[in-house]
């Protein structure tokens, strides 16, 4: 694992100075050049998937299970998760190594990000690699490129998906199929589909009720509240899979995992969307009806990690929210600011990264 981190390490440092280099650009010179920032950011996300597809059998906690899933396809019920399936039979037609298929998927997750970050550039103009180096110095980017790697094409899919949706609202198929296949890998994510459907059809609802959904269920969830109070109803609301929906709601997990309120998690959301509600009243005058969007969406999956604090693996819950974090805070990269706010936001992305390396490190 160390050697695993020392390369990891690296290939971020060298992100990090790019990152540097583009967002003085961005504040000084007003410039994106956004066609040899796209090309480094395909260079270091390449290397990055073959780092992630060529791991070893100790990296990463569920490597080992995603080993046995592959080697065992054919007498594996893989449910409803049809996206997944799929992939598994076709990198398995291809080749019997599972190394193969890691690979497969490292490659997905990652081009499919970049794809998302291209196609939402077309309504936010912001610099490209700057927003790839928000999702790379997050901590959950990693766990889902070697960990939760069926959730993290699943995001990915979703970040695409509403890419689409802001391109061309009127095209339903290009955002709704990514939505459909980001199920069709992790069935969590309806969850996702079922809150953004919701927002659209009320999109004239005030910002101000989300964000009383966000403090009430806060505020709930620190008295003791959760999803468990709530009764087996929201089971089937909030978990497709069953059998996974009874182990966790069931009590199963505790021991691997710590359930409570977690402080450091609300922090974490509260503080970005303090930044993400500056971004919206004071730079974009609360006038950018997608950017709202986005910020509901945020707002409404928080709420509801919030209520899953007392589940086993509640942060996978979490990531639900935390993925859109880089897209809200591409405003900040965009040259059209008479301010300077891409040096600052790049410095604090990388106190981030370090701050999150230490403390899961210790």
């Amino acid at each position: 694992m160390d050697i695993f981190n020392l390369k990891y390490y690296v290939i971020y440092f060298v992100f990090a100075i790019a990152a540097f280099i583009f967002s003085m650009y961005v504040d000084l010179k007003k410039k994106h050049y956004n066609n040899i920032s796209r090309f480094i950011t395909l260079v270091l996300f390449i290397i990055i998937a073959f780092l992630f597809g060529f791991r070893g059998i100790d990296i990463g906690s569920d490597t080992g299970m995603y080993r046995w899933l592959f080697i065992t396809h054919s007498e594996t019920d893989f449910g409803s998760q049809f996206g997944f399936k799929y992939l598994v039979f076709l990198i398995s037609f291809f080749s019997d190594n599972y190394q193969y298929f890691l690979l497969a998927i490292s490659i997905l997750y990652l081009i499919i990000i970049f794809w998302s970050i291209n196609v939402f550039l077309e309504d936010f103009e912001s610099n490209f690699l700057l927003i790839a180096f928000a999702f790379v110095s997050l901590f959950f980017f990693i766990a889902l490129g070697i960990n939760i790697i069926r959730q993290g094409v699943s995001l990915a899919l979703v970040l695409l998906a509403i890419s689409y949706y802001f391109k061309n609202k009127k095209n339903t198929i290009s955002w709704l199929l990514p939505f459909i296949l980001a199920v069709g890998f992790h069935t969590t994510t309806v969850v996702i589909l079922l809150l953004f459907l919701i927002i659209v059809l009320i999109k004239k609802a005030s910002l101000n009720y989300y964000y009383y959904w966000y403090f009430i269920l806060l505020g709930i969830s620190a008295l003791g509240g959760s999803i468990l109070s709530l009764g087996s109803f929201l089971s089937y609301f909030l978990v497709m899979d069953r059998k996974r929906s009874d182990y966790y709601l069931g009590g199963g997990g505790m021991d691997e995992f710590v359930v409570g309120f977690k402080v450091q998690f609300v922090a974490f959301n509260t503080i970005f969307l303090i930044i993400f509600s500056l971004i919206n009243y004071k730079l974009l005058n609360d006038e950018n009806e997608n950017y709202k969007l986005l910020l509901k969406y945020y707002m409404l999956m928080s709420g509801i990690f919030f209520m899953m604090f007392q589940i086993p693996f509640s942060d996978r819950w979490g990531v639900m929210s935390w993925i859109t974090i880089p897209f809200l805070l591409a405003p900040l990269f965009s040259v059209k600011n008479s301010s300077k706010y891409s040096i600052a936001t790049t410095a604090f992305l990388i106190f981030i990264f370090t701050f999150f390396s230490i403390y899961n490190n210790k």
